[in-house]
This record gives structure tokens, C-alpha cells and sequence, in this order.
């Protein structure tokens, strides 16, 4: 017959359990991370009270931001943590776990609301509906380019007093804009290149097309970014998508694989197009299930799953480190994006040396390298659609053994060893084959692309002026003369034939 313990026996096991259990591992931030902290307590104390903190995907602003919250339970103070993806609060509360501190999470019906307690995490969605929040004393907003929304700037102003901290790697808005309206003074962290120079992240290899990019001419801005309906019609093709998976068998057939695509539709497409082919693949998208993610993540991470195809549920907040190739088959004129999803795969892993970009929508050609320096601010000025670097200044070399990047300075690859051949090599191009870009390369795709982008405006001009002249009964010439009147050149005879004049 089993004995009932009594409660004072029970309550002192449990005491023993906790006194004898090993407690949490302290955090031991990094170099920069302090120097950055350093900086973040320096403006609050001198009165700052909106502040962000730009450090790379991958640089660690989780750690840094959990310790922070760390000292400030410590001083009685009141945190809430805000996110907008089920992803990241499920991140930052294992995170709370890891270190023993007890925190509510604010996110739908999860069970583990605790009103009481003084730190939250909270999707900004689920606060932003609550009639009644908890106070806080200090906010941090995760992914901060996304803070500028009136579902956060409505949540912001039920704190009117609190100390907000931004995070983000990259801080301008989708559009190109900045964050000033928001945020009062930025610290800057450390740069793509010098993270990967210390090894906190890996090197990418960036192969492109020669010649089966998507024509972009129907395609019209909207928002910042392209139009996402037009863009999916485009890309969306059997040719485009089958391209896709024929290059990824050929370069990257053995790497862990996230693809992007521009719609849900486009993604499922490729996902279908690497099953037909033999290989497995799924795609994720908000409607997945939170069980069926999970199963997903943890096929890719340790399972036989190779590829996973989606639009937004991984381009921000999702790592996986062992993830070694990215596919982008959705363009974009959005600087943010472009780097947002090439950081998903940047991390460091056991046995990952680099990171293969299979760039099929020629985003690099638009905004430059990952590693790329960029004179980032508060306005979003110099940085709006494509880094405003001289990369002709840059001082990278390739190995063309092992295709790492590394420093100018260096005679021998770091990686491989193999000494850096100064004379230059020719590249062979093949028709609709992806080519390792390099540096002339892609100064050459960025003039195309200022170029083309040129002639597009240019020709919604001349349409748009036509347009006018119809409605108030012009003469047919009128948007032709008009049109050289402001470009010192005339119009070409198809636009005048499509525009039925």
C-alpha cells in the first residue's frame, strides 16, 4: 500500500530539489554586445527614452536583450517584451526559461497568462486588443522596422512613460523610409563583415542569373516594393519555377534549403515542383498549424527534410542555423527584405562553412551584398533601395577554390588555403545558368537595373501624359511633344502604338 507523504515532508523535498538543482548559466555577452549596452544605459541615463539598436541577424540581440531584462527584474522594474509573429514569442519565452525567470506571455488564448507577474512577453496583436495591459517600465520591440505601424504606435501610446529599446537588423521601413518617427537615437552595433571576419557568422556565395531573371517591365511599384499580384504572374511560371529547382539540384543539393516566393500560391508551386523532381519539400505559410510547424522545423533541423518554400513566415525572426542555402525567387525593391531573408541563413552551425544565395530574382543586382557597408540613420536616407557604397572601394577577395570571401590583406584564403591568384579569369557565361557574381559583375547589374529603372519611369510618364491628353482632348502629339519637352528625347514609336496614338 503506497503511503501518502505529508505536506511539510513534501514541501522540504521540493526545497532540497531546488537547492541542490544546477542553477541557470550566467550570459556571458560579447565584446560588442557590451559595448552596445554601454551605449543603450548612457542615453537612458542622460534622459533618452526611445532608442535603437541595429546589430546584424545573427549578432545576438535576443542575449542582449534578455540580459538587459535580467538587470531590470533585478532593480523591481516592469518589462514587456513585444513581437509580431507566434514564432518570436515562443523564442523569447524558452529564452526567459533558460535563465529561471518566471514570466507571463500574452498571445491569444495561451495558458500561460500571468497578469501579475513583472515580466510579459506579448504579441503585439493580442495587446494591442486587450482593454487592459499590465504596466511596464521598460518595452522592447523585436523586428523595430515593423514598429512605424498604427497596430504599435497605438500600443506605445498606453506607455507613454516607459523606456522603449528597438531592435533590428536593418532599420528602414519595406518602403525605404526610416524610423525617426518613432525612435529618438540609434546605436550602431557591428557590421556584417566584421561579425564574419570574427566568425559570428558565416560568408555567403551569391550565384545569379545569366539570363532567366523575370521581366519586370509589366511589373509597377506599389508600396515600396513591387505589386504583388502583377509580380506573381510573372514569376509564377513553369519555366521560371522549374529553373529553380534544376539549379538548386546542381549546386545545392545537399545543403538544408529555405526558399521565398512572392504569394502562397508561388511557394506551393515550388514546393510542388521539387516534389515532382524527387526531392522532398513543404511550404509553411500562416495558416500552417502551430503542431505541423513545429514537426516541419524539427524534420529540417534534424530530419530528412531538405527544403521548405513560404513568403513571410521566414523572413523574419525564424532561425535555424543549419540552414546553408537560400533561395530568392521573389524580387524585391525593399533593401530590408532582401537582407532580412539572406539572414536567415547566416548563422553558424557545426560543420557549415558558408552560405550559398541562389538569386533568381536578381535582388543582389538591386541592393548590393549582404556584407556590404551601409551608412544606415535614423531617416532611412542613404540607404533607400540599394546600398550607396562605392563597391568599387571594397577591399573582398574570392577564393575561387572554395568561392569564401575574405579581407584584401590576406594572400591565402582563410578557409581553405589556397593562394589568391591576382591575374584575371575570364567567366563563361551559359544562357539561363546561374553565374558566381562578382564584383565588376554586380556593378554592372546595378547600372542595368538604375537603367531600366529609368525607362520605366519614364514610360508611365509618357502613359500617364497621354492618359491626360485624352481626358482633355489634346491633340494626338501633345504627349510626345511633352514627353521632350522634359527629356530631351522623343518617346519610342511602340509606346505611342500601345498608347493608341
Amino acid at each position: 500500500m503506497t503511503s501518502i507523504q505529508p505536506p511539510a515532508a513534501r514541501r522540504q523535498d521540493i526545497y532540497r530539489a531546488a537547492c541542490t538543482a544546477t542553477p541557470p548559466a550566467p550570459i556571458r555577452l560579447r565584446d560588442y554586445q557590451l559595448r552596445d549596452l554601454d551605449q543603450i544605459r548612457a542615453l537612458i541615463r542622460a534622459g533618452r527614452r526611445r532608442i535603437l539598436l541595429v546589430q546584424p541577424t545573427g549578432a545576438g540581440k535576443g542575449t542582449l536583450a534578455t540580459f538587459m531584462i535580467q538587470g531590470a527584474v533585478a532593480r523591481g522594474k516592469r518589462v514587456i517584451f513585444l513581437v509580431n509573429r507566434r514564432e518570436l514569442v515562443k523564442d523569447l519565452s524558452k529564452r526567459l526559461d533558460r535563465l529561471g525567470l518566471d514570466h507571463g506571455v500574452i498571445m491569444g488564448t495561451h495558458p500561460r497568462r500571468k497578469p501579475r507577474l513583472s515580466v510579459h512577453v506579448a504579441s503585439v496583436d493580442t495587446l494591442h486588443r486587450r482593454p487592459h495591459v499590465p504596466p511596464a517600465d521598460l518595452l522592447f520591440i523585436d523586428e523595430a522596422h515593423f514598429s512605424v505601424s498604427p497596430i504599435y504606435s497605438q500600443v506605445l501610446e498606453r506607455y507613454p512613460t516607459a523606456v522603449l529599446i528597438g531592435m533590428t537588423a536593418t532599420p528602414v521601413r519595406l518602403s525605404g523610409e526610416g524610423l525617426d518617427e518613432i525612435y529618438q537615437d540609434l546605436v550602431l552595433g557591428p557590421s556584417v563583415a566584421d561579425l564574419t571576419a570574427r566568425g559570428y557568422l558565416v560568408p555567403d556565395r551569391v550565384f545569379a542569373p545569366g539570363g532567366s531573371q523575370p521581366d519586370l517591365n509589366t511589373v509597377k511599384p506599389s508600396t515600396g516594393d513591387f505589386n504583388q499580384k502583377q509580380l506573381a504572374e510573372v514569376c509564377d511560371r513553369t519555366k521560371l519555377v522549374g529553373d529553380i529547382v534544376d539549379h538548386w539540384k546542381r549546386l545545392a543539393a545537399d545543403r538544408k534549403t529555405v526558399v521565398f516566393g512572392v504569394d502562397q500560391q508561388h511557394a506551393r508551386h515550388i514546393a510542388e515542383q521539387f516534389r515532382c523532381q524527387g526531392v522532398e519539400a513543404v511550404h509553411v505559410d500562416a495558416e500552417t498549424p502551430d503542431a505541423e510547424r513545429d514537426r516541419i522545423w524539427e524534420d529540417l533541423d534534424n530530419g530528412p527534410l531538405p527544403v521548405v518554400c513560404s513568403v513571410g513566415v521566414i523572413s523574419y525572426g525564424w532561425d535555424h542555423p543549419i540552414v546553408s542555402a537560400v533561395v530568392l525567387a521573389r524580387p524585391t525593391q525593399s533593401l530590408a527584405l532582401h537582407l532580412q531573408q539572406i539572414g536567415r541563413g547566416k548563422r553558424p552551425a557545426p560543420g557549415k562553412c558558408d552560405l550559398l544565395i541562389l538569386d533568381h530574382a536578381g535582388n543582389t543586382g538591386r541592393h548590393g551584398f549582404s556584407d556590404d557597408p551601409r551608412d544606415w540613420s535614423l531617416d532611412g536616407k542613404g540607404v533607400r533601395g540599394r546600398a550607396d557604397v562605392d563597391v568599387r572601394a571594397l577591399s573582398v577577395r574570392m577564393c575561387r577554390q572554395c568561392w569564401a570571401a575574405f579581407s584584401s590583406t590576406l594572400d591565402r584564403c582563410p578557409y581553405c588555403g589556397a593562394p589568391y591568384q591576382k591575374q584575371a579569369r575570364d567567366i563563361e557565361t551559359v544562357a539561363g545558368e546561374l553565374e558566381e557574381i562578382r564584383r565588376q559583375q554586380k556593378l554592372d547589374a546595378i547600372d542595368a537595373w538604375r537603367e531600366r529603372q529609368g525607362q520605366d519611369e519614364r514610360r508611365r510618364k509618357y502613359e500617364e501624359w497621354a492618359a491626360e491628353g485624352r481626358a482633355k482632348g489634346y491633340k494626338p502629339a501633345w504627349p510626345a511633344v511633352r514627353f521632350h519637352v522634359v527629356y530631351k528625347t522623343w518617346p519610342p514609336r511602340v509606346w505611342q502604338r500601345e498608347a493608341g496614338i
